[in-house]
């Protein structure tokens, strides 16, 4: 399966399978946090295996400098920095999901309680390299995903900042599968997750932040979340969330969290707070009510 090819007209052209993510949602967040274990490493394999060969996008005219002689690192440097970007679901995946987005070495899927990680080692490489013909072995992938808990199941979900160029998914000889000019967009808000907090995603090649905008009066500690996919997880002397899976570590940084006030940022003191049940929540110290808090843990994977 090849990924990333550019058609006549500069589109790019995608040969994609078809990826399931999790299974039908339930009403009640107990149910849908209590899934058997057996249909969760269904879902890992079946991710897994359809995602053998990650995709290398090719960068916007401009946007990578170029390499010096030998320059491969100023290059991956380069292409890390670069924004995700994230297509809307038009047919091209399940339909769970919502907004997916790749790169090298990682596929993100994004449903309406959940982010979905997929990520992938290089064959005969090691972490953050890659072989020459950029194929990576599903064998060594893991599968992180990060879910709300007790959130809206239902959100309203919108993606923002659209990008220029669309996404063409080119399936066998019968124009009926193919998906044609699917938008792409910068970041993807969720709103009312819970009650008065909407969530952003956004990031890059490295990272994903998602940012929770908890409007004035709502109460942050509504927030949850759980990690499925992960063996432990423990909060390092830095204030990191640590998250060990099977094939390495992702890292999620310590929040920050700040209001914007008089045209300046507020920092807010905070921190994450481990739950029974492998839950995670926010210990926030005091800060003005009367205002928007923004708390923004960044998710790092670049070097799993």
């Amino acid at each position: 399966m090849t990924y990333g090819q550019h058609g006549n007209n500069g589109h790019r052209n995608v040969a994609q399978p078809r990826v399931l993510t999790c299974g039908s949602r339930a009403t009640s967040d107990r149910c849908y946090m209590r899934k058997p274990l057996v249909a969760f490493a269904r879902v890992t394999a079946l991710i897994l295996a359809a995602l053998v060969h990650i995709p290398s996008w090719p960068a916007p005219s401009g946007a990578m400098a170029q390499p010096e002689p030998g320059g491969r690192t100023s290059v991956m440097e380069a292409y890390g920095k670069l924004p995700l970007s994230f297509e809307a679901n038009q047919g091209q995946t399940d339909a769970q999901v919502s907004f997916l987005a790749r790169g090298r070495g990682y596929a993100l899927f994004l449903t309406a309680n959940e982010a979905v990680l997929a990520l992938l080692k290089p064959a005969g490489g090691t972490s953050g390299s890659g072989g020459s013909d950029g194929e990576y072995k599903a064998s060594d992938g893991d599968v992180l995903r990060m879910q709300l808990v007790g959130a809206n199941p239902q959100p309203r979900v919108a993606g923002l900042a659209e990008l220029p160029g669309k996404v063409n998914y080119l399936l066998g000889s019968d124009p009926a599968q193919w998906r044609t000019n699917v938008p792409s967009y910068a970041k993807v808000r969720y709103q009312e997750v819970y009650p008065g907090v909407e969530l952003i995603y956004y990031g890059n090649q490295r990272q994903l932040e998602h940012d929770f905008v908890v409007a004035p009066g709502a109460d942050p500690g509504s927030i949850i979340l759980t990690f499925l996919g992960a063996d432990q997880m423990a909060v390092d002397a830095d204030g990191a969330l640590v998250l060990h899976l099977p094939g390495g570590e992702v890292r999620m940084s310590s929040p920050l969290i700040y209001q914007e006030m008089d045209g300046a940022r507020r920092g807010v003191e905070g921190r994450y707070a481990l739950r029974d049940g492998n839950h995670v929540a926010f210990a926030i110290g005091d800060y003005d009510r009367s205002q928007p808090l923004v708390i923004d843990p960044v998710l790092l994977y670049s070097t799993f």
